[in-house]
């Protein structure tokens, strides 16, 4: 999967089309260097959050027939969502990143304890238990990602669907209820892609539409489902 990059220089010097110079892989960091056909180098810093793009990823593995991996996609977006909901969480509370970080660290290589400490912060706020997967995508889960499954189509997009009736809720959630520690993840995520950069360095910020929507107005409707979101044409056209 790629995304298209533009030209910081050009926009910051106020040439138009011909700003668009490059397109690269997705990569971990969500910074990208680009030099466009002006012979301008310039970084551009993703703003999307590790979860959503997961999430894309998983929906592009979709399309191009890797229905094992989008699955492991998918799963993985669940995971960095619960620890998004729960940094934000703290955040709104006035908890510094710092702090936040050495707790995260305690929890950071084992899922149930990232679980347990998400689900612990949702029963605080909502005071009801956060939706879960069902026990059956659970186990569906655990034989592809442990076990070497290779699902179906259907399957692969069934348990995407239950991603997306899981996540979605919260994110609206998370911007009703933290709406400063949501603004605080996004914030921190820029800095410290930005202080990554070498001096000096000019940069832009691209924000890319996805299917979990963290940035935009609202969460896609509950009732769209994956396979819906899969046929947009326009959701994927400017996709590599």
């Amino acid at each position: 999967m790629k995304i298209p990059l533009v030209c910081a220089s050009c926009m910051q010097n106020g040439y138009a089309p011909l700003s668009i110079g490059d397109s690269k892989e997705l990569n971990d960091s969500g910074v990208y260097e680009a030099r466009c056909q002006r012979g301008h180098q310039s970084y551009v810093i993703l703003q999307q959050h590790k979860f959503e793009v997961l999430f894309d990823v998983g929906a592009c593995a979709l399309l191009d027939g890797y229905h094992r991996e989008a699955v492991s996609s998918f799963s993985a977006s669940l995971e960095r969502f619960r620890e998004f909901f729960f940094r934000s969480a703290l955040l709104e509370y006035g908890i510094e990143t710092e702090e936040i970080d050495t707790a995260w660290k305690q929890l950071a290589k084992q899922s149930e304890r990232q679980f347990g400490a998400f689900t612990a912060i949702y029963l605080r706020e909502c005071g009801q238990a956060p939706p879960v997967l069902s026990s059956k995508n659970v186990e569906f889960r655990n034989d592809v990602i442990h076990k070497g499954r290779i699902p179906e189509r259907s399957e692969a997009i069934a348990y995407g669907d239950a991603v997306l009736d899981t996540v979605r809720p919260a994110i609206l959630l998370a911007k009703s209820k933290f709406p400063i520690g949501v603004k605080k993840m996004i914030e921190g995520h820029l800095f410290v892609a930005h202080q990554s950069l070498p001096p000096g360095s000019q940069f832009a910020t691209s924000c890319m539409p996805t299917i979990l929507n963290l940035t935009g107005s609202d969460t896609p409707a509950p009732e769209i489902s994956l396979e819906e979101v899969l046929k947009d044409q326009e959701m994927w056209s400017w996709r590599s």
